[in-house]
């Protein structure tokens, strides 16, 4: 009876121990979770206020917490992109397509504008560009990679596979005013100066919002502002910078094919500066 007694008491004592240790492993895990999400939500904050290189530490602790967070390394890298820190940029898009290859389609996407940014220390490669488009293409059709392809096609002076990707992307969409700059672009150095006004006045029509708010999904579940979402926008695409500026001409009373020559002339200094051998040398 003793013994039995010793052996029941003896087992509720290592159960009770173990519940112990359970519990005490529960607590740490439930810990270290809030301080993952707490981390996370101040870098989101530091990023959205535009302080870059405040985010990017607050990222990295984040990721120690959780390597392989999906979110935490597509926006520690687009941190490290805008503050021109490519190789960094590489390594950790490379890391988000190795968490997730046949998923990830924006880290192949943002490899790919990487590799075609027009930034001079960036790491030109427009091969490697086009294959990182493919790729997000074949993992998410719908990615909007497609205007990506006609955008290093026309780097690549490639002029009927341009404007072929081009024509397939000139929807009345949040990314709408790529496509009819880049066509007016096409007609402008073509001479066909009618077609390319045509092109840059719906351009410059789509630069405004047919919602007054929209909530982005960049920013989790935080309302951007409108300013915010364009800017956003023009970051997928490699020649954002020079179509969202024509946001400033919505209801400029004097806009006229005048306006389209200045802003025309602007890309191709960029283009003949930028590529090798130089764009507007080659036939079209």
């Amino acid at each position: 009876m003793i013994l039995g007694f010793l052996g029941v008491a003896g087992l509720r004592v290592f159960r009770t121990r173990r519940d112990l240790r359970e519990d005490h492993t529960d607590n740490l895990k439930l810990q270290s979770t809030r301080q993952f999400w707490e981390t996370y939500r101040q870098a989101n904050q530091k990023r959205a206020a535009g302080e870059l290189e405040m985010a990017v530490p607050i990222y990295q602790e984040a990721l120690r917490m959780k390597p392989n967070h999906e979110d935490s390394l597509y926006y520690l890298g687009n941190c490290l992109f805008e503050l021109q820190r490519f190789p960094e940029a590489i390594n950790t898009y490379q890391r988000l397509t190795a968490v997730n290859p046949l998923g990830s389609s924006r880290g192949y996407m943002q490899l790919g504008l990487l590799y075609a940014d027009l930034d001079p220390g960036a790491p030109w490669d427009l091969k490697k560009a086009s294959q990182y488009f493919q790729k997000t293409r074949q993992v998410d059709p719908d990615s909007g990679a497609m205007l990506a392809v006609g955008e290093v096609a026309l780097l690549q002076q490639e002029w009927k596979k341009a404007e072929e990707a081009l024509q397939t992307v000139n929807t009345d969409s949040p990314m709408g005013m790529a496509a009819p700059y880049l066509l007016g672009y096409l007609a402008h150095q073509k001479s066909q100066k009618n077609e390319a006004w045509k092109w840059f006045q719906l351009a410059v029509q789509r630069g405004e919002l047919k919602k007054p708010q929209l909530k982005w999904t960049e920013e989790g579940d935080v309302k951007a502002n409108p300013e915010l979402r364009w800017r956003a926008l023009a970051r997928q695409s490699v020649f954002g910078r020079y179509w969202l500026p024509l946001r400033k001409y919505l209801n400029a009373p004097d806009l006229s094919p005048a306006t389209m020559e200045r802003e025309y002339q602007k890309l191709k200094e960029v283009l003949l500066t930028k590529v090798e051998s130089p764009v507007l040398k080659k036939s079209f």
